[in-house]
């Protein structure tokens, strides 16, 4: 294995599915959900957008591939951590996916085995920040 400092993202994404397959369907439920927000709530969320760095369109266009994604291999992204992150962690989407995971794990509630969870996203994915 690598060391972390030399991982990129896709092989961040690999570990964390290799270590938390029991994770695996509530995240790809948060990814879902996190799109269908945004479609739901597209003109509200358009006109207090705030991050000038990435737009509302980019985010949205995003969470749309990352959603057809998940619609088109939900089941196999569950049994394969390569797949998993070759979908998801791979380019652009990792942003959105990233972000969903960072939000998915804080908002977990506090036992024992979602607390592990959490500190596995904390440690792989620190330097991330979650968008408006």
């Amino acid at each position: 294995m690598k060391p972390l400092q030399n991982m990129n993202n896709v092989d961040k994404g690999r570990l964390l599915a290799t270590l938390f397959p029991e994770q695996l369907k509530g995240i790809l439920d948060s990814l879902t959900a996190q799109y269908t927000f945004l479609t739901e709530n597209e003109e509200a969320l358009r006109s207090t957008w705030g991050n000038d760095l990435l737009t509302f369109d980019f985010w949205y266009v995003q969470a749309s591939e990352v959603a057809n994604t998940v619609n088109r291999h939900s089941r196999a992204l569950t049994k394969s951590s390569s797949l998993f992150a070759d979908q998801l962690f791979d380019g652009y989407n990792a942003l959105f996916t990233i972000d969903c995971i960072v939000k998915q794990a804080a908002a977990l509630p506090p036992l024992p085995e979602n607390q592990r969870y959490g500190l596995a996203v904390q440690l792989l994915f620190n330097h991330y920040t979650a968008m408006p």
